[in-house]
């Protein structure tokens, strides 16, 4: 059975910012958007301009949540994701999964502590297949599972043995609806079928390429390819959909990443990348060239610690859960 354990609808309560004062603490001094590069903020992101192509900025709209485990709350959101609706899902160490309106609203509450079937020990990674129904799919960490869900609770299925070590996120192939998982402690990618077949097991331990040092984010471009934040390697590594080694980079413009944890590849096959401790959201193309770099401590006016980023279909919205601050910060490219 699958278990709700609310289903509410009511603005929450946001965290202040830290350092800043209040949920919609606007940006220090210099405007929204003073957290761009320079080029950034002239528009060099394509994937950033609207539709008459004239260039877009991002500017901090709102968060939501704040330590704590009442309804709405967060401890270390840290999976953020959407559905085809515009719904979005949030786990964090509460043995719950949370949906909200696009605005921040409180929708229900999913889950509780147990091994049950929609029961969680330490959910981990979210992904949403917006082209199949929106399935659900969260990595049940402590439980070894990866559980599916329908976008109301309803328990689907579940799957899992002894090599779920660690489900630290999940990636969906576009075009076939199998999954990517990546485990944190084997340092292993496993691609599966979408009812739980195994297919494939990628990576392992190691400095190499295609080898792996804490498999954090895991995402999917267009043509199935999957970009694996490498973290403890201080890389991002992209490999072909039957696990090959394509690329790899390890920063921006001669930066070199500081924690790479989120990664989510959106339209145009834009790849976007949280450096956790550096406070940075920074965008590449599906190559490795930098695009732009987003300074998250100055665009939404207190430190963040980014650790997963999730943006809608039209590239308008953007959701990040922040781990410092218990938050889930809402940005967009709209005027």
């Amino acid at each position: 059975m699958y278990l709700v354990a609310a289903t509410i609808f009511f603005a929450c309560e946001s965290a202040p910012p830290i350092d800043a004062g209040t949920q919609d603490a606007g940006a220090p001094d210099g405007g929204a958007d003073a957290g761009l590069t320079e080029d950034a903020a002239a528009g060099a992101d394509a994937s950033l301009a609207d539709d008459g192509g004239q260039p877009s900025v991002v500017r901090f709209v709102n968060a939501w949540g704040g330590f704590g485990t009442e309804p709405g709350q967060f401890i270390e959101p840290s999976s953020v994701e959407l559905d085809s609706d515009g719904f979005v899902y949030v786990a964090g160490h509460e043995d719950r999964f949370q949906k909200f309106t696009p605005e921040g609203e409180l929708v229900a509450i999913y889950g509780m502590a147990g091994t049950g079937d929609g029961q969680f020990d330490h959910p981990h990674g979210l992904a949403v297949d917006r082209r199949r129904g929106d399935l659900i799919y969260v990595g049940d960490q402590e439980n070894s599972r990866l559980q599916v869900f329908q976008t109301d609770g309803a328990f689907v299925r579940l799957w899992g043995d002894a090599l779920f070590q660690h489900i630290h996120d999940v990636g969906i192939d576009p075009a076939s609806g199998e999954l990517f998982v990546g485990d944190y402690e084997l340092d292993t990618l496993r691609r599966f079928s979408p009812t739980g077949e195994l297919l494939a097991t990628y990576g392992g331990t190691g400095t190499g390429e295609g080898e792996f040092d804490g498999v954090w984010g895991v995402s999917t471009d267009s043509a199935g390819n999957v970009y694996v934040a490498d973290t403890f390697n201080r890389r991002v590594q992209k490999l072909d959909p039957d696990g090959r080694f394509v690329a790899q980079w390890t920063g921006y413009e001669g930066e070199p990443f500081v924690k790479p944890t989120g990664v989510f590849v959106a339209a145009r096959d834009r790849v976007y990348v949280c450096d956790s401790l550096a406070d940075l959201v920074l965008v590449f193309d599906p190559d490795g060239a930098a695009i732009q770099r987003w300074d998250l401590a100055t665009i939404v006016g207190s430190p963040s610690e980014p650790e997963d980023i999730v943006i809608d279909e039209s590239g308008e919205h953007i959701y990040i859960g922040e781990v410092r601050g218990h938050r889930v910060l809402h940005l967009t490219t709209l005027p």
